[in-house]
């Protein structure tokens, strides 16, 4: 099956008279996963948090439900040898994976603080499970706890620089979950940013690192945004919101700055994959369909692919595809209400 042009999509619907609850209904077909040249990649357990490695021949990503473990652990799949392997083996769960180098990767674990305080953390909240940053090689054979503090660490980023080089991660700390800053070299962990009564979380770093995007979540009004923090200023400012609930924000590696993430717009009941073009203020549909999609993550190449997770039978699988060049019109000014005959 052909990619269907959501701009012809969208002039069948108003031809037709159509009439939607949601900005983005029916601006793509639902059945993309039988589009030429898209991979489901994974098949077995529940997986998430793809991410690609330098060369772009790995996928890293997070695996729970499987024969051999009912907890989350790393996984690697090798794309050209469509074949995994396990990489961690800890007594408890491993996620939020990424490559730190060809030889390294960067996760957060639940093994310690459950050992440290297992009556405090017989029951925890799932969103924020009492876990710490780790880095390790490729085979999970030597390993190095970055974070001690009780609570949650996680989603973590890494900042290459020569003579600072540094973890950006959330972290909720004092019941406050904002995002810190670790320092390598001397491993101490500062601030960023946390407030009262908002939650800071899924914070992604542009190709040029000189900003920060992450959702913040007001909880007294319980709306979302998407903020952007460039680093020198340390002055946040709100790019969207209200739209709905994001998540699994994500630049792609290569200019312009483009920020994919996963949203469950208001009046949808299936999250989608949007993006947005932060220098045009542009935000397109990638893809959205019958079923939640989520987690994506774009490779560093000519040619970008598209990796995500799409929610089947209660589990998630992972798949592979071209990024479409023609994702149609911005959805900045169009109808929000519903169409009328």
């Amino acid at each position: 099956m052909k990619w269907m042009n959501p701009a012809i999509v969208a002039l069948c619907i108003l031809a037709t008279g159509c009439s939607h609850l949601s900005v983005t209904k029916d601006v793509l077909t639902p059945d993309y996963l039988l589009a030429k040249g898209s991979k489901q990649i994974t098949f077995l357990g529940d997986n998430d948090h793809p991410r690609f490695s330098e060369d772009n021949d790995k996928l890293i990503y997070t695996s729970r439900g499987r024969s051999s473990h009912k907890g989350s652990q790393i996984y690697e799949m090798d794309l050209a040898k469509n074949k995994e392997r396990r990489v961690t083996f800890s007594d408890g769960d491993a996620f939020d994976a990424i490559y730190i180098s060809a030889s390294e990767i960067l996760y957060s674990s639940t093994t310690d603080e459950i050992k440290e305080s297992p009556l405090l953390n017989k029951t925890f909240d799932k969103e924020y499970p009492p876990s710490d940053l780790y880095m390790s090689d490729l085979y999970g054979t030597e390993i190095v706890r970055l974070t001690q503090q009780p609570g949650y660490d996680g989603q973590s980023l890494f900042m290459t620089h020569a003579l600072k080089p540094a973890i950006l991660f959330t972290s909720r700390r004092g019941g406050l979950t904002g995002i810190y800053r670790l320092d390598l070299k001397n491993l101490p962990v500062s601030l960023i940013s946390a407030e009262k009564d908002k939650e800071k979380r899924f914070a992604t770093l542009s190709p040029d690192s000189k900003q920060l995007v992450w959702v913040e979540k007001d909880l007294k009004a319980n709306t979302q945004s998407l903020v952007a923090f460039k680093l020198n200023e340390k002055i946040p400012v709100v790019l969207k919101s209200q739209e709905g609930e994001y998540r699994d924000l994500q630049f792609a590696p290569r200019s312009p700055a483009r920020l994919f993430y996963s949203i469950l717009r208001k009046g949808d009941k299936h999250w989608q994959l949007e993006v947005y073009d932060l220098e045009k203020q542009c935000t397109q549909v990638v893809f959205k369909g019958r079923d939640s999609l989520a987690s994506p993550v774009v490779s560093n190449e000519p040619q970008e692919r598209l990796a995500f997770t799409r929610s089947f039978q209660d589990k998630k699988q992972i798949y592979i595809v071209a990024l479409p060049t023609d994702l149609g019109p911005c959805l900045e000014g169009a109808p929000s209400d519903t169409l009328k005959k």
